[in-house]
């Protein structure tokens, strides 16, 4: 079997996307960092959710090859991180030395 054939297959199942969330989103947890895990975790839900959408509720299949998944979970992974980037800023605490 050819690895596209490969990734043709492992890439459309449902299950493998939320088990990479998953793992993802624990490694985050032991990271904490919020840069790198967590949105492409989120991201990889949100893959998951398209698939579902593709196959059960779509009369067009949208996603038909491989590599449409990775675009969506290159740009849901960006949109992913600039929001935890928006949410995530601390505000600067007030010093006692600034007059």
């Amino acid at each position: 079997m050819s690895l596209i054939m490969s990734l043709s297959y492992w890439f459309f199942i449902i299950e493998i996307w939320i088990i990479i969330g998953i793992i993802l989103i624990f490694l985050e947890i032991l990271d904490g960092s919020m840069i790198f895990f967590l949105p492409i975790g989120l991201a990889s839900f949100i893959n998951a959710l398209i698939l579902f959408i593709n196959n059960n509720f779509s009369q067009v299949e949208f996603i038909s090859t491989w590599h449409y998944l990775l675009v969506t979970l290159s740009i849901s992974s960006l949109i992913f991180s600039f929001i935890l980037r928006k949410f995530s800023k601390k505000k600067p605490k007030k010093d006692i030395n600034d007059y």
